[in-house]
């Protein structure tokens, strides 16, 4: 064979594979390129739309979401728990029959436009350091409407929840303290006229008060008591702590609430000790806690008409003069 066929047959050679080669390149390993390229690099453009739907689509939602989470917190402060339990003072009290109202401001920044709801909240007033009311409010069944960080209501005393007559009470010397979780007795007495009505708080504290309350009032009202040297005026009881009379034993809570319930009838009523007083002094009944009418008669004859007249019998008022 001549050198020229050789090279000829080289030749041919060559181009077949070089052919083969490309043919494979073409066909086989030119899509797998162009698919590699497209995982790792741009989405090819079946792929790009559906990608970016789901991701735009997974953006906006997680979006949502957050909106969601921001707009629920938002409300849930609005309505609950971050009001914290306000500041509060008195601005006014009255009587309504034997309740005693008081008229109480409340301040909160943290309640801002939002309600105070919490339950079981004891509201305990003190004057010239004397625990004058308390009782327990269920603020759930009638929330405190708070706007700017202040709100007002008026609240209930019954006369087993306060300790002084309402015009004894100096609201600007007054401070107001409220007190969460705190346990009552008994179940919450009925509103007056729109006043909050309250539960009691613990017997032992009641008994506590009254007795405290009870020599408050002996001193207040011994000088008034004493304008009946010269005059009459009219006993409408006398008890002793532990006396067994009118189907009950009488503690300091039901002989300092008689006397609140006379003087809501009577608004002259004092009360003293038997024994700082004469007319007491000369028939041995110098023991006990008499309740006066403290209105002002002529005669023993006035007086004494006075007690009938009013819806007492003689077993419960006479005239009396304290010389």
């Amino acid at each position: 064979m001549t050198k020229g066929a050789v090279t000829a047959i080289v030749a041919v050679t060559v181009a077949v594979i070089a052919i083969a080669a490309f043919g494979v390149w073409w066909f086989v390993l030119r899509d797998d390129a162009s698919a590699q390229s497209g995982a790792v690099g741009t989405p090819l453009s079946g792929e790009s739309s559906e990608s970016s739907d789901s991701n735009d689509a997974g953006d906006t939602a997680d979006s949502g979401d957050a909106d969601a989470r921001g707009h629920a917190s938002a409300g849930d402060k609005s309505r609950t728990a971050v009001c914290a339990v306000p500041d509060a003072s008195l601005s006014d009290v009255r009587l309504d029959g034997t309740s005693l109202i008081a008229s109480v401001d409340f301040e909160s920044e943290s309640c801002g436009d939002s309600s105070y709801s919490a339950a079981g909240v004891q509201v305990t007033i003190q004057d010239d350091g004397n625990v004058v009311a308390a009782a327990i409010y269920d603020f759930g069944d009638a929330p405190l409407e708070f706007d700017d960080g202040t709100a007002q209501a008026d609240l209930a005393f019954t006369t087993v929840q306060y300790w002084r007559p309402y015009d004894q009470i100096d609201v600007s010397d007054a401070s107001v303290e409220l007190t969460e979780d705190a346990t009552a007795s008994g179940a919450s007495a009925a509103a007056v006229e729109g006043a909050l009505g309250g539960a009691s708080i613990a017997d032992t504290d009641i008994e506590r008060y009254a007795q405290l309350a009870m020599s408050w009032q002996l001193d207040h009202d011994k000088t008034a008591a004493n304008t009946f040297y010269s005059t009459f005026t009219t006993q409408l009881s006398s008890k002793q702590y532990g006396m067994q009379v009118e189907g009950k034993t009488w503690k300091y809570r039901d002989i300092y609430e008689q006397f609140l319930q006379r003087r809501a009838k009577h608004p002259n009523a004092l009360f003293i000790w038997s024994g700082d007083y004469p007319t007491y002094q000369e028939n041995g009944t110098t023991d006990f806690y008499v309740i006066l009418s403290g209105e002002g008669f002529g005669s023993a004859a006035d007086a004494t008409a006075w007690c009938p007249a009013n819806g007492y019998s003689t077993d419960d008022c006479i005239a009396v003069d304290l010389q």
